[in-house]
């Protein structure tokens, strides 16, 4: 063999011995030792890892049930705000989100054309009630109308024009008032697009008043027997889901749609005024239902696609695995009952894992954290 061949062979082996060595110490290390009777080394068991969990002790209470649903706010007072005669706007006197109280002058337009018709119409109505007077004269009785048949005093007010003249100065008057656009009731104003020396012919703005809303949402035909008119939602924004607004359903529409669905309709206070016309909401109704097992969802897992949780036996300090069906859920909450089919048992006064749980086994060595 030549002399190259037999260093080349001799590294190799050198290698191969430092890396069995350095294994057969690392598996020494990972193990702990202890002398026995005898005084000789021996390998002690590897200790198992404490679970430290938390938990509560269950009994049959209240369970707030919830059904959640999307809907969207609509003032109870809103209206489109419209001059009732076309002219030139002269002056605006808001802009959009102006609050106004109810008469408040909104904008106006230009009066004169209006106030030249009204002097006209109260022109002509006198020269009407001169003329209706002289018709009267011509029946032979003064002044005095009390003796005139109806019939004869509706031929006097047509052959004088009276009628008529009144009726153009009552439309006059009214087309005077309307040159000014006032606050039906007290709101914001919004959707205003009119500018300073337009020609209003449609809707200057909206009005809106945003102290009360109404909130339209639906919910299955299965639910519907959990409310009722009266019942307490509570309404959130998703702009600010962390606030919510209490409400009381007002209306239940009495149809079920092709979705199976019913309309709802409740109402509520914009307390903060922090709520604004066609915002998206989130409906919770609540209802109460009584003599159930609750448990946080946190103590609720998937095992092989079944719903357990662990109870605590305080004796053996242990975890026991317990099948269960859980009924209802809330935001944070789960109703719960024992799975009779998998011989599952839940008592008043269990004590049940809510953390710590996610990697627990049947017979799992526990320990309560202290708090």
């Amino acid at each position: 063999m030549k002399r190259s061949s037999i260093i080349r062979s001799f590294k190799l082996s050198s290698i191969y011995l430092i890396i069995a060595v350095f294994a057969l110490s690392s598996c020494k290390n990972g193990q702990k030792e202890q002398k026995d009777e005898n005084g000789e080394l021996t390998k002690s068991e590897f200790k198992a890892e404490k679970n430290y969990v938390d938990t509560v002790v269950i009994s049959k209470r209240d369970f707030k049930l919830q059904m959640i649903s999307n809907g969207k706010l609509k003032a109870v007072e809103k209206t489109s705000l419209k001059f009732g005669t076309s002219g030139e706007i002269l002056y605006i006197n808001v802009k959009n989100g102006s609050i106004v109280r109810k008469g408040d002058l909104i904008a106006k337009i230009d009066p004169a054309p209006a106030r030249l018709k009204l002097e006209q119409a109260q022109a002509t109505m006198e020269k009407a009630e001169l003329d209706f007077a002289d018709n009267i004269l011509g029946f032979g009785y003064g002044r005095d109308t009390s003796k005139l048949t109806p019939e004869m005093l509706k031929v006097a007010r047509i052959r004088s024009g009276y009628s008529s003249a009144k009726n153009n100065l009552k439309q006059a008057q009214l087309d005077y008032r309307n040159t000014e656009l006032r606050a039906p009731f007290s709101g914001k104003i919004a959707n205003l697009t009119s500018k300073v020396h337009d020609y209003a012919t449609g809707d200057i703005c909206t009005l809106i008043n945003d102290k009360e809303f109404e909130v339209e949402f639906s919910l299955l035909e299965t639910e519907l027997s959990f409310i009722k008119i009266g019942t307490v939602v509570q309404i959130s924004s998703f702009a600010n889901p962390q606030k919510s607004y209490p409400g009381k359903v007002s209306q239940i529409n009495p149809i079920v749609d092709e979705k199976g669905q019913v309309k709802i309709i409740a109402r509520l206070s914009n307390s903060d005024s922090r709520l604004i016309e066609g915002m998206n909401v989130r409906v919770i109704a609540e209802n109460t239902i009584s003599g159930k097992f609750v448990v946080p969802k946190s103590a609720v897992v998937i095992r092989d696609n079944k719903t357990v949780l662990f109870r605590y036996n305080p004796e053996s300090k242990k975890a026991m695995w317990t099948y269960v069906i859980v009924e209802h859920s809330n935001a944070s909450q789960h109703s719960v009952i024992a799975d009779s089919e998998r011989e599952s048992v839940l008592n008043s006064k269990d004590i049940v894992i809510v953390s710590g749980n996610l990697n627990l086994a049947e017979g799992s060595d526990v320990e309560i954290k202290k708090k």
